[in-house]
């Protein structure tokens, strides 16, 4: 037998590469099962969700952007209307998204027809305590600012007509008031607690949003006055 014609220690030559491969993949395996592909998986998921909320697009079953029947719901921007370049978002800097909801009167509302004034979109409910105590401020507002071409826009989330109107007789709410009766508009702006407000401008781009009660954790007393006038003179200029 020639010089070389077995491997280390008796073996032949390719046994070493024919035993030591499996045992590499064996080894990778387990690993990259249980740990390194989960997080490639995770990680995707995290991205594609970012990607669609920092676009403005909807989640699947969040509400979508057609309007229910009657007109009423989430409808596209028209382009003209839209000075920001980016399609619309309820994020700060973004046009506010646009919507089409009925009055708790009669007759019905489109948010980008209030473009040319300062608008003030509240999400409320009759039942929500904090709702009660920040009310009396944006009435006040309301009547302090609406001269220099405030709107302010309170959006009920799914209640009755006949409770709502209540409300609004107690705390004199003389500002509009529409219903999101499916709560699709709630929705589309990532409304996951009441009151949630959004401050836009007179071109309709959020300048500003207060998620959550005006009202202080530790000693439940309403945001103080001023802090809501800085946020409504903002979007006047």
């Amino acid at each position: 037998m020639t010089e070389g014609a077995e491997g280390e220690e008796g073996q032949p030559p390719d046994a070493a590469g024919v035993d030591e491969a499996p045992q590499r993949r064996r080894a990778w395996a387990g690993p990259w099962r249980s740990v390194v592909l989960p997080l490639v998986v995770v990680a995707t998921i995290v991205a594609a969700i970012w990607y669609i909320e920092s676009e403005g697009l909807p989640l699947a079953g969040g509400g979508g952007s057609a309007a229910d029947e009657g007109g009423y719901g989430p409808v596209e921007l028209p382009l003209e209307r839209n000075s920001t370049g980016q399609s619309p978002s309820p994020q700060e800097e973004r046009a506010a998204p646009d919507f089409v909801l009925e009055f708790v009167g009669e007759g019905s509302l489109r948010l980008s027809d209030l473009q040319g004034q300062a608008v003030v979109v509240n999400f409320w409910a009759t039942w929500c305590r904090p709702c009660r105590e920040e009310i009396p401020q944006l009435v006040a507002a309301y009547h302090q600012y609406r001269g220099q071409g405030l709107e302010i826009l309170a959006v009920n989330l799914q209640e009755d007509k006949e409770s709502v109107l209540k409300f609004a007789q107690e705390f004199g709410m003389d500002f509009p008031i529409v219903m999101d009766r499916s709560g699709k508009v709630a929705d589309k702006y990532r409304v996951v607690g009441i009151p949630s407000t959004f401050f836009i401008d007179r071109k309709g781009v959020i300048r500003s949003i207060y998620r959550g009660p005006f009202v202080a954790e530790s000693s439940r007393q309403a945001i103080e006055q001023s802090d809501l006038n800085q946020r409504i003179e903002e979007i006047l200029r």
